[in-house]
Order: C-alpha cells, then sequence, then structure tokens
C-alpha cells in the first residue's frame, strides 16, 4: 500500500529518532521526509544527520531553522544579530559536543565536507502529490504571509533564501523557516490547494497560542499533533508534527496512506506514530477528505 510519512524536529535525539523509524519503516514508505531540526539541544547531532543520510529508504530532508543558523555561522552570510552568538544562544553548543568540537572555530575549520554537503543541499520545501487531488506542501515552520507561496515553492536551497530576504528586506524571523504567529492566524486561503505539513513550534506551545487566542479551527492530539481544519468543510489545511523532542522526549511522524488504489474512488488514510523512550503511541486518524 502506498505510504508517504513525515517526521518531525528531531534535535539531536537519536534514541526517539532510531525507535519512530523502526515503526515506520515496517510500512514499507515510499519516502520519508523530515522537516529539518536535526541539530542543537540534544546530545546526539551528528548521530542524527549519520543515521538519515545512510537510509536506504528514499528520503528528503528540508532546512530547518536550526541549520540555517549553523550556516550562518560557519559562512557569514546572515545579517542582524551576530550568527555565531545566535547560534550558540540556540543550542548550538551541543553541536559542537556532538561533533567532537572543543569550539565554533574547531568546529569551522574541522567539519568534514561530507556533512556540509548535506546541510548545504536541504531544500527550503517539498510539493508531495499523494495522489491527484491530494498535495501537501512541506515546509520546515509553515508559510510566512512575507513570502508568497509559489516563490516559497521555487527556492531550491539555503542562499537562494537568503538574497531573497536580503533584496526584499526581510527579516529571518518572518521567512517560512522561522514563522509562528503570522502563519497561524493567517487564513488558509494564503495557501489554496495545498495541505502544509510542518514542525518549528512544539505543539505543547502552540496550544497555548491559540487557547490565548481563541481559536476554534485547530485541533489537538495530546501534546504531539496539531491538525487545522477549514472551518466551512472541515478539509484539513495543516498539520504541526513537533512533539517538542528536546524538552517533552516525544518525536512524531504522519503518514499518508492511499487505500484501494484499485478502486475507482481510492481514499486516503492518516496516521501517526509517536514514540518515547518507553512508549510507542500508534494512531489511527481516519480518512481525510481532500
Amino acid at each position: 500500500m502506498k505510504n508517504i510519512w513525515f517526521v518531525g524536529d528531531i534535535h539531536g535525539e537519536i534514541r526517539l529518532l532510531n525507535r519512530l523509524l523502526e515503526n515506520i519503516i515496517m510500512f514499507r514508505p515510499e519516502r520519508i521526509v523530515f522537516v529539518g531540526d536535526y541539530i542543537d539541544r540534544g546530545p546526539h547531532s551528528k548521530e542524527v544527520v549519520d543515521r538519515i543520510m545512510g537510509m536506504d529508504v528514499p528520503v528528503t530532508c528540508l532546512m530547518g531553522n536550526h541549520e540555517m543558523m549553523m550556516l550562518n555561522a560557519i559562512e557569514d552570510l546572515g545579517y542582524g544579530m551576530n550568527p555565531i552568538e545566535l547560534w550558540y544562544y540556540n543550542g548550538g553548543e551541543a553541536t559542537l559536543q556532538s561533533f567532537g568540537s572543543s569550539s565554533f572555530f574547531s568546529f569551522q575549520s574541522d567539519l568534514d565536507t561530507y556533512y556540509l554537503d548535506f546541510f548545504r543541499s536541504l531544500r527550503m520545501s517539498k510539493v508531495v502529490s499523494v495522489d491527484p487531488k491530494l498535495k501537501i506542501l512541506v515546509t520546515h515552520a509553515g508559510i510566512s504571509p512575507s513570502i508568497a507561496v509559489e516563490e516559497q515553492v521555487e527556492m531550491e536551497d539555503y542562499k537562494s533564501l537568503i538574497h531573497y530576504l536580503i533584496k526584499n528586506r526581510i527579516d529571518p524571523g518572518e521567512s517560512f523557516l522561522w514563522v509562528r504567529d503570522a502563519f497561524f492566524n493567517s487564513s488558509p486561503e494564503r495557501w489554496k490547494g495545498y495541505l502544509v505539513v510542518h514542525g518549528h513550534t512544539p505543539v505543547m506551545k502552540l496550544k497555548r497560542f491559540i487557547e490565548s487566542n481563541r481559536h476554534t479551527d485547530y485541533h489537538f492530539v495530546e501534546n504531539d499533533l496539531c491538525i487545522r481544519r477549514e472551518k466551512a468543510s472541515g478539509k484539513i489545511v495543516s498539520i504541526d508534527i513537533d512533539s517538542g523532542s528536546a524538552i517533552s522526549g516525544r518525536l512524531s511522524g504522519v503518514g499518508f496512506f492511499v487505500e484501494g488504489e484499485d478502486q475507482p474512488k481510492p481514499h486516503i488514510r492518516m496516521r501517526s506514530m509517536t514514540v518515547s523512550n518507553e512508549e510507542i503511541f500508534p494512531r489511527d486518524l481516519g480518512v481525510i477528505t481532500h
């Protein structure tokens, strides 16, 4: 059965990643898409990158804001706050230790090209056609109101994003690698035709934002997933899959399964898988309309 999976922010938590992948791979997925933030905070950034790069299953790896901060520090392409300080402030020291570096400068000079090429090659977004009627737009943080969706989809790499931000005088915090409140307050009309899958904002943090702003179109699956539905039709328009691995000890993935491919009207079933160090939480989220 055709199925495609999307995995949330990992942040150096290799035990959680290994456990999640063991359970996802049992479904024989056609592809696994990672939404970014492989590094920082957790203790095993290097091991996470090694695990993903060594997989036999086809993968697509997107860039997260933490990879952007790391590259900004290495390439000195950021603007605003000192890029080295910004990365350190957001958990970069754990990544240095994972790669065996005693300081940023030894990390910068010793980082193997093998890893640098991986970070530089991370994609800005990915459009996945689960079937002819369901197009999933995967990004790290969501949709930026400051960047047209068509332009976001066309951006290929990190440098093209940096140049776009500078040219258009857009703060990095307003990009689709960082955006939060502006995306959650946006109308789904902005990304009409897509179901957006993203990470970046831990669901427990998003829950506080939604409750304080009294939104009624967001639906929570414990603190692991947040599903937004269009008010009029009930169609799913976005899913946050960041379970907050480094703070909650939980990592989630969501999968889309094409059932009845040989039938005139196949349907899509959505499942999720959340793991902690002790438990596994598989969920059947039902057939989705699209």
